[in-house]
């Protein structure tokens, strides 16, 4: 009989040619009537058409049919059903054979014995070379082995006796990563799913590798397909916080993690990564919580062990960090972040040359992109300590590099923040209409406010520890407390700046509320005076003055090259502003835009301004910061100078200068610049006149 005559054959030549409705009307009846190769086929059809439980029914009337059955226990290992396959296996009796020694390796293999698994499959593959399954539990137990090489030379054998064996494509897609060839596993697992569309976990696998190489953006789609039907899947729900996390959405992944642990509250990676990202986004308690609960569940999680670490050093709580470096090394030695975190603790404790020991011991080539960015940083901190100025330089660059390759640097147009600048500027040439508030009774006037501007890295952390230390101060820290009113008049037809000169009075009544209301979110306290603390809002300042006449003003100030070269010396977190610090040149650029805009801006002001500068500041702490007091018309009191007054009831210091103000007001960083003037030299004539204009002589 032709094959064109065989209902089965005439349904694979359908399937084929994209004819699956009629493939299955073809073989659904065959099926129905006891045929398990038909069963098989239809099988193959549902898989491919993406429906692995419809795929998986076709086959359970024929479980005591050899065939079917090892189809079966090949699907549910692919998802890792384990207990059910063995269910399945035992089914219908012992195989004989080669089904018998692939069923013994199967067994084996999920005991954990996996020389016997190996044994047993190679038996099965000597009795029948040409069966891809007995290839494919060989290569599982080489995998298991250490054995990568053999192990992908077997799937590959295997997928090449059978090019539609999606567990075998899924399985060399695990060793090829595992081998570190992450491009070639993601062509695998795309076989896989080619070939079976709803196969869970080649998908879940395709998404882990694609966050593995930072296509974060792609993996999170792939995440996504899994949560789409609406399934409770609490490994998509960790993957897809992960590439929020990566991507800088950390609200977002933190959410994600709570879902996870919802459904598996003992998920000790969940809680890890729950850890992680709520430190960064500065809840410390909770940070602490989440990692102590990952610890209970796996005390021997070194990762959970360098991020409580980190979690106490950054919150200047030494000795807890110390004892979680040592929780970690006693268990991985080698451990990146551990070790990274003992020459950070080494460092503090002014050991610069221990901490370079530690940091040399380790192998930056075999580090992922993020934590070979805080070596680097790391690294370069402690060689300028160390008085190797140079070497400290070529750490700093490379640090910058890989962080302006970053998944969140990369999704960041630098010029944007730049642009923001250019609309103030081009508002001042039309003589910046809309600055100048009225100053009748009614209106809020701003009497209880103080704004804390200047440039990142010009000591206004420093200054606002010791002001924060005063009963009569609520100090906010980097507060987001002006976007809503700069949304609000980016929303107006004019756009921001503009919109400011048509307001109506009862508009920035309107304005006034909007950042009185983010000023209670962030924990103003009423009856205080508020010192509101934010470097960069230096260049919003016409906006303050068109709202609050009578705020007051705190400008920090530091030689502009010592404040450049430490912005570039930065681990800063990623956003629209610090993205523009990741050369010296960049550095540069945005301090001229910030200055030359402040130098135009300044004549038209009539706030209340007081100049503190960073190298006064340092050399005579009480007499400066007494006199900021005088400005903000309260009283000195010598105490707030104590450094543990300064800290205290402050759980973080949420800006790069945390450990510095934990420490004696120091003063090695004036100057600094003049070790690296060598990399200023194409520079100077930009910072120049910023340099003789704000008194700092010569250069």
């Amino acid at each position: 009989m032709a094959d064109s005559d065989r209902p089965l054959e005439r349904a694979r030549a359908l399937a084929a040619a994209g004819r699956r409705d009629e493939a299955l009307a073809m073989v659904l009846p065959l099926s129905q009537a006891g045929d398990p190769d038909a069963a098989l086929a239809l099988s193959s059809l549902r898989r491919s058409a993406g429906d692995e439980a419809a795929a998986f029914d076709s086959l359970r009337e024929f479980v005591a049919n050899p065939a079917c059955r090892q189809r079966m226990v090949e699907m549910l290992l692919g998802e890792r059903r384990n207990a059910e396959a063995l269910r399945v296996l035992d089914h219908g009796g012992s195989m004989t054979g080669c089904a018998g020694h692939v069923a013994a390796a199967i067994k084996a293999h999920l005991a954990g014995d996996f020389r016997t698994a190996l044994s047993e499959a190679r038996l099965a593959s000597e009795l029948e070379p040409g069966n891809a399954v007995a290839h494919n539990h060989a290569a599982r137990a080489l995998h298991n082995l250490g054995r990568s090489v053999e192990a992908r030379s077997a799937l590959e054998r295997a997928v090449a006796l059978d090019p539609d064996y999606a567990e075998a494509w899924h399985n060399l897609g695990h060793v090829l990563r595992a081998m570190g060839q992450a491009h070639a596993a993601i062509d695998a697992f795309r076989r896989a799913l080619e070939i079976a569309p709803g196969y869970r976990s080649a998908r879940l696998n395709l998404a882990i590798t694609l966050f593995e190489i930072q296509h974060a953006d792609e993996a999170l789609a792939t995440f996504e397909q899994l949560l789409a039907d609406g399934r409770a899947d609490a490994e998509a729900l960790v993957g897809s916080g992960l590439c929020l996390h990566l991507l800088g959405q950390a609200t977002q992944a933190r959410d994600r993690y709570l879902q996870a642990l919802r459904l598996v509250p003992q998920h000790p990676a969940a809680w890890y990564y729950l850890g992680s990202v709520l430190n960064e986004l500065g809840d410390v308690a909770g940070a602490h919580d989440a990692l102590q609960r990952a610890l209970a569940i796996n005390p021997r999680d070194a990762d959970a062990w360098a991020e409580l670490a980190e979690v106490h050093e950054l919150s200047n709580r030494l000795d807890e960090a110390q004892q979680a470096v040592a929780a970690g090394l006693a268990i991985a030695p080698d451990h990146p972040q551990l070790n990274i975190e003992a020459a950070k603790l080494l460092r503090r404790q002014h050991d610069p040359r221990g901490a370079e020991l530690r940091l040399r011991a380790l192998d930056a080539r075999r580090m992922q992109p993020r934590v070979r960015q805080q070596f680097l940083y790391e690294l370069g901190t402690v060689l300028d300590r160390l008085g190797r100025f140079e070497d400290a330089w070529q750490a700093f660059v490379q640090a910058n590099t890989l962080a302006s390759q970053s998944v969140r640097a990369r999704a960041i147009e630098p010029g944007r923040w730049l642009r923001g600048v250019e609309a103030l500027s081009a508002w001042l040439d039309r003589g910046a209409p809309g600055i100048e508030a009225s100053e009748d009774g009614g209106a809020d006037q701003g009497q209880d406010l103080c704004f804390l501007v200047g440039f990142p890295r010009s000591g206004t952390t420093l200054l606002d520890t010791i002001l924060g230390a005063h009963p009569a101060i609520t100090l906010l820290e980097e507060k987001p407390t002006l976007v809503p009113v700069i949304q609000a008049l980016q929303r107006h037809p004019d756009g921001y700046p503009d919109a400011l000169a048509s307001l109506e009075e009862n508009q920035r009544d309107e304005l006034r509320r909007y950042y009185r209301e983010a000023l209670a979110r962030h924990g103003a306290t009423a009856g205080t005076l508020v010192v509101d603390k934010l470097p960069l809002r230096i260049i919003h300042l016409g906006l303050v003055q068109a709202l609050f006449p009578r705020a007051r003003v705190l400008l920090s100030l530091r030689h502009p090259c010592d404040v450049v070269l430490s912005n570039f010396m930065q681990q800063f977190a990623v956003n629209e502003a610090f993205v523009n610090f990741y050369s010296l040149a960049d550095s540069v650029r945005m301090y001229d835009a910030v200055f030359g805009l402040w130098e135009r801006l300044r004549p038209r002001l009539r706030l209340p301004i007081m100049e503190v500068r960073y190298e006064e500041l340092v050399d005579s702490p009480e007499r400066v910061a007494a006199a900021a007091l005088g400005f903000l018309g309260l009283d000195w009191d010598p105490g707030l100078l104590e450094t543990s007054r300064r800290t205290s009831g402050r759980e973080r210091i949420t800006t790069n200068s945390y450990h510095q103000v934990a420490e004696p007001i120091y003063r090695h960083s004036v100057g600094r610049w003049l070790h690296y003037r060598s990399h200023f030299t194409l520079h100077l004539p930009v910072l120049r006149p910023h340099v003789e204009r704000l008194g700092y002589g010569q250069v």
